[in-house]
C-alpha cells in the first residue's frame, strides 16, 4: 500500500480512534497503574514524553504557572511515569496544560504520526485489507504494539496468510486473544464501525471484493443509524468533541480549518457521519452551511424546492428567516440529516440544536427549510432493486418456523415487536446487529429467526465469532449462541456441541 493509502487508512482508523478515546484535556488518573492523557490517552512513558514535549514548547515559565514548580520540573526531568499514577490535584493541572494552544497542537500531531505508524506496522506484517488496517490501528492503540502483532499473526495463520486476512477474522482472532479478549464490547464497537468504512472499494475485504453489496435504502440507514449513535453528544460535558475530533482527524480539512470545540458544529456533525460511514465521495465534508450547498450544487444535487419530499439520509437545510412563503434564497443558517419521513412531518438529527445532538420535527414544505442536499446514494449501491417489505401482521411463529420478517412502523418499539413474536428484544438486537436497542427506524427490516434449533461440533481452532459467520452469515450473532447454550465466556473447546438457530 502507497504513502497515500496509509494516510487514508489512518485518517479513517483516527476517527474511530477518538471517538474511542478521550478529549485533549482527557487525564485518567490510573489507567492499570499508570496515568493516560489526552485525545488518545497516551500511557505512562509516552503520557510523559507528550506532556514534556509540551511544557518544553510552551516554555517553563508559562507551564510551572498551569503545573506549579514541582510537577513542571518532575516532567521536565523524569526518566520514567511507567507507573507514575496523579492525584486529583495534579489531575486538574494535567488537564489544563493539554487543552492549551501548544497541547492541542502536539497532540494533533503526535496522534497523526502514531496512528499512521499503527497501519504501517500492520502493512509491515503483510496485512492489506482497509478495514482490517483500520482495526488494527486501533488495536495497537489499545493494547500496544505486541497484543496487535499478535491478533494479526493469529489472525493470518486462520486465513492461510496475511493478504486474506479480513476484518472478520482479525476480529474473531482479537476475542479469542488472552488480552484483547477481555475487551469484548470495545472490539465489537470497532468491528462494526471498520465494517462501514472504504465502502465500494478495492482493499474493503468483506465487501465483496469491493463490489456493491448493499441496496440504496441499506446504506441511507446505515448513515442515518450511524448519526443516531451520537445523540445525546452534548458540549456541556463535552462529549460533542469526539464529534469535532473525528471530523478534524479527516484529511484534507475543508478549506485547510480545524473545527475549534467552541465553534458552530452543525455541519461538522454532518461531515462526520459521512466520514464514519466512508461516504465521503457522495456525501462531501465541510464544518460551514453555505460552503456545504455549494458542494452540491456543483455535483447537481442541490434541490432548491421546499416543497420537495426528502428520504431518510438526505441533508436538510435551514434558514431561520425564511418567510415561508415560496422558496427561499438567503443563507443558510443550520444543518442536519434526514430520519424519516410520515405523511408530512420531516424528522430530522441535528448537531448543536441546544448545544447537542438532538432531533427536529418540521413540515414538508414548512417554514425555515431552506433546500435540501442529496447524497447520490444509488450511485454507490447494488444493482439490485430491493424489494419492498409490507408491514406484516405479527404472529407468534410455530415451534420450528423458519426466520421472518417484520417492517418496523410508526410506533414501534424493539421489545414491542420482541413481545409479539415471543423472543425477547436482546435476542432481536443481537440477531439483526443493533447496537442500540432503543433506536430503530420506520421502514427498518427486522430479521425474526426461527425457534428451531440445530447442533454443531466445535473443531479446533474455532471460536464463536468465526462460527457464527461460517454458520449464520453474521460473526456478529455469536451473542445467540452464547445466549442459546447458556454460556457464560466466549470460551469453547474441540469437541464441544452446540446448539445454533435453525
Amino acid at each position: 500500500m502507497n504513502e497515500a493509502g496509509r494516510k487514508e487508512v489512518a485518517a479513517a482508523a483516527a476517527a474511530i480512534i477518538y471517538a474511542n478515546e478521550g478529549g485533549y484535556s482527557s487525564v485518567n488518573a490510573n489507567d492499570n497503574g499508570a496515568v493516560s492523557v489526552g485525545k488518545v490517552q497516551w500511557h505512562g512513558n509516552r503520557a510523559l514524553s507528550l506532556l514534556k514535549e509540551i511544557a518544553q514548547k510552551m516554555g517553563k515559565p508559562a507551564a510551572e504557572n498551569i503545573l506549579g514548580a514541582a510537577l513542571c520540573n518532575e516532567i521536565l526531568t523524569a526518566a520514567s511515569w511507567q507507573t507514575r499514577t496523579v492525584s486529583a490535584a495534579e489531575k486538574a493541572k494535567l488537564s489544563r496544560l493539554l487543552d492549551t494552544q501548544q497541547g492541542r497542537a502536539a497532540q494533533d500531531a503526535q496522534a497523526e504520526a502514531d496512528i499512521l505508524a499503527y497501519v504501517s506496522h500492520g502493512v509491515k506484517l503483510g496485512i492489506e485489507d482497509r478495514q482490517s488496517l483500520v482495526y488494527y490501528a486501533d488495536l495497537e492503540n489499545q493494547g500496544g504494539a505486541g497484543a496487535s502483532k499478535r491478533v494479526g499473526e493469529a489472525a493470518a495463520q486462520k486465513a492461510g496468510g496475511p493478504a486474506r486476512v479480513t476484518l472478520s477474522a482479525i476480529h474473531a482472532a482479537a476475542l479469542a486473544d488472552r488480552v484483547m479478549g477481555k475487551y469484548e464490547n470495545r472490539r465489537t464497537l470497532v468491528y462494526k464501525k471498520a465494517a462501514a468504512l472504504f465502502w465500494g472499494s478495492p482493499g474493503a475485504g468483506n465487501q465483496n471484493g469491493g463490489k456493491k453489496t448493499m441496496t440504496e435504502n441499506e446504506l441511507r440507514r446505515k448513515v442515518v443509524q450511524t448519526a443516531q449513535q451520537y445523540a445525546g453528544s452534548k458540549e456541556a460535558d463535552g462529549s460533542h468533541r469526539r464529534i469535532i475530533d473525528g471530523y478534524n482527524a479527516h484529511k484534507p480539512l475543508a478549506r485547510g480549518y480545524a473545527v475549534k470545540y467552541t465553534d458552530a458544529w452543525c455541519a461538522t456533525f454532518v461531515s462526520f457521519v459521512a466520514i464514519q460511514c466512508g461516504i465521503t465521495d457522495i456525501m462531501p465534508t465541510e464544518c460551514g452551511c453555505g460552503a456545504m450547498i455549494d458542494l452540491y450544487k456543483a455535483r447537481g444535487r442541490w434541490q432548491e424546492n421546499d416543497a420537495h419530499r426528502p428520504s431518510p439520509g438526505d441533508v436538510i437545510m435551514y434558514d431561520w428567516q425564511d418567510s415561508g412563503v415560496g422558496d427561499n434564497t438567503g443563507y443558510p443558517d443550520h444543518v442536519g440529516i434526514v430520519v424519516d419521513v410520515t405523511g408530512d412531518t420531516i424528522k430530522v438529527i441535528e448537531g448543536n440544536i441546544s448545544d447537542s445532538v438532538g432531533y427536529r420535527n418540521i413540515k414538508v414544505n414548512g417554514k425555515n427549510i431552506r433546500g435540501y442536499c442529496l447524497p447520490d446514494y444509488a450511485s454507490k449501491a447494488s444493482s439490485a432493486p430491493q424489494t419492498p417489505q409490507k408491514p406484516q401482521t405479527p404472529q407468534k411463529p410455530a415451534a420450528a418456523a423458519g426466520e421472518q420478517t417484520y417492517t418496523v412502523k410508526r410506533g414501534d418499539t424493539l421489545s414491542g415487536i420482541a413481545s409479539k413474536y415471543g423472543t425477547t428484544y436482546q435476542k432481536l438486537a443481537s440477531y439483526n446487529g443493533i447496537a442500540n436497542p432503543n433506536m430503530i427506524s420506520v421502514g427498518q427490516i427486522i430479521r425474526i429467526p426461527g425457534s428451531g434449533t440445530r447442533t454443531y461440533t466445535v473443531k479446533a481452532g474455532d471460536s464463536l465469532w468465526a462460527i457464527a459467520a461460517a454458520q449464520l452469515g453474521d460473526g456478529a450473532r455469536y451473542n445467540e449462541i452464547k445466549t442459546l447454550n447458556g454460556l457464560t465466556s466466549n470460551t469453547i473447546h474441540p469437541g464441544q456441541t452446540l446448539k445454533l438457530p435453525a
